[in-house]
C-alpha cells in the first residue's frame, strides 16, 4: 500500500519564484506525459541515449518533474508534482512524489483482469492455476510501482537550495 501513496517533500531556495521557474524552464526538457502511450514512447526513443530531467510547467508556478535514464523505457516512473511559493527569503518548492495517472489506470486494469482470471480458475477447481495467476498479479504490481527515481529527483530539487 505504501508504494502507491504520494510522499510530500519541500525545499527552500534563495531564488525568487520567477527565477526558480526560469531555472526549471532552462534545465528541463519540455515534455508533458499523457495517457497517450505513443507520445511517451516517441519521447523515450528520441532521448534514448541520454540521461535527462524532463517535465513541464502546468501553471505560472506549478510544474511536473521526471527523470529519464539512458537506454531505458521509464515512462511510468515516479515524478514530482510541485509548486513554487514566495517566502520572505526567496521561495519554497512544495509538492509530492507520485506516479503519473496512467500508471494507476493500468494498475487498476491489471488488478481487475488478473483477479478475475484467478477467481475463474478457482471456480473451476484449478487452485494451482489460480495461485499462479495471483503470483503474476503480485509481480506485476511490484514492477509497476517499483520506485528508484525519488533519490534522483530529490537531489535535483535540493540543487535549488544551493543556488
Amino acid at each position: 500500500m505504501f508504494l502507491i501513496l504520494p510522499v510530500t517533500y519541500e525545499v527552500e531556495s534563495p531564488l525568487s519564484p520567477k527565477k526558480a521557474a526560469r531555472k526549471l524552464d532552462h534545465e528541463l526538457i519540455e515534455h508533458r506525459p499523457t495517457l497517450n502511450i505513443m507520445s511517451n514512447g516517441r519521447f523515450m526513443r528520441s532521448h534514448r541515449f541520454e540521461t535527462c530531467f524532463y517535465g513541464c510547467r502546468t501553471g505560472q508556478f506549478k510544474f511536473q518533474l521526471y527523470h529519464h535514464m539512458a537506454k531505458k523505457r521509464d515512462g511510468g516512473a515516479t515524478g514530482f508534482f510541485g509548486k513554487i511559493e514566495q517566502t520572505e527569503n526567496g521561495s519554497v518548492i512544495k509538492g509530492s512524489f507520485r506516479k503519473p495517472v496512467y500508471t494507476y489506470v493500468i494498475a487498476v486494469l491489471w488488478t481487475i483482469i488478473t483477479l478475475f482470471l484467478s477467481l475463474m480458475l478457482f471456480a473451476v477447481k484449478e487452485k494451482i492455476g489460480a495461485l499462479c495467476v495471483l503470483g503474476v498479479f503480485v509481480l506485476g504490481i511490484v514492477i509497476m510501482f517499483w520506485d528508484n527515481k525519488k533519490p534522483l529527483l530529490k537531489a535535483y530539487l535540493d540543487s535549488f537550495s544551493k543556488s
